[in-house]
């Protein structure tokens, strides 16, 4: 909000509040940048230097507060001033100096993900956002690559080696449980003396079902009624290990 100004609650309490003065169309990021509620904030240049200011993303714009916080507040442009909306336009060396701060503060908790291999378990969007955070690129791309782009769908995700990884390791697990499930059913069956509780508690009937379960889970057809799910997590190392090794020079 830039050094002019000071909030002295939490402005994040009348988001609920604007959000159900919306309407659902209004809400969608696309009708709002189409409409001019939304505007990219650019990098710019300050004192020799390339401010990544692009790094913020987007931002409401004064019509944004006209329409949709006008219908919260009478005179919403006194609340939300341009300067307020626009920090760089109170003090640009302030300004810049922020977001070199929040860019740096990005790239050191990014860095962790690669000194202890966490990067290797991130699905591939976040894995291209940990790399621009802590390199400004992904092989070389930027974020805002078409390509790189294209990766921030569920498409994408469940398209994926990783995704498809994760079901197939939930399909082995399922079919190691079932098999456990078969073998403790089937022990229990044939001990001596438990032939009357076997049949109060049908074991019989389900140790078939525990089988044919089995046969289901460990068809070719389990993985496709797992899409949509979240699958199974590798844990430890699981995926396959890219070399990070240009990046990390």
């Amino acid at each position: 909000i830039g050094p002019e100004f000071k909030v002295e609650h939490d402005i994040s309490m009348i988001i609920p509040e604007l959000w159900c003065r919306m309407k659902p169309h209004e809400r969608e990021p696309e009708h709002m940048i189409a409409t001019g509620m939304l505007e990219r904030v650019e990098d710019f240049e300050f004192e020799g230097r390339t401010i990544p200011a692009n790094r913020l993303g987007w931002r409401i714009t004064d019509k944004f507060v006209r329409k949709y916080l006008g219908r919260m507040f009478d005179n919403p442009s006194v609340v939300f001033p341009e300067r307020m909306l626009k920090p760089e336009l109170q003090d640009e060396a302030v300004f810049a100096d922020g977001v070199e701060n929040l860019v740096e503060a990005e790239r050191k908790a990014a860095l962790n993900y690669f000194k202890d291999g966490a990067i290797h378990n991130a699905c591939p969007p976040l894995k291209i956002v940990l790399h621009v955070m802590a390199y400004g690129h992904y092989k070389g791309k930027s974020i805002d690559d078409p390509e790189l782009r294209a990766q921030f769908t569920r498409g994408a995700l469940i398209q994926s080696d990783w995704y498809r990884q994760r079901l197939e390791i939930k399909q082995e697990r399922d079919i190691a449980l079932t098999k456990r499930n078969i073998k403790s059913l089937s022990d229990f069956l044939n001990k001596k003396g438990y032939e009357m509780e076997c049949e109060r508690l049908q074991i019989s009937e389900k140790l078939e079902k525990a089988k044919k379960d089995l046969a289901a889970i460990s068809s070719p057809d389990y993985i496709i009624e797992l899409e949509g799910t979240l699958g199974a997590d590798p844990i430890n190392g699981g995926y396959p290990i890219e070399d990070e090794s240009e990046d990390l020079n």
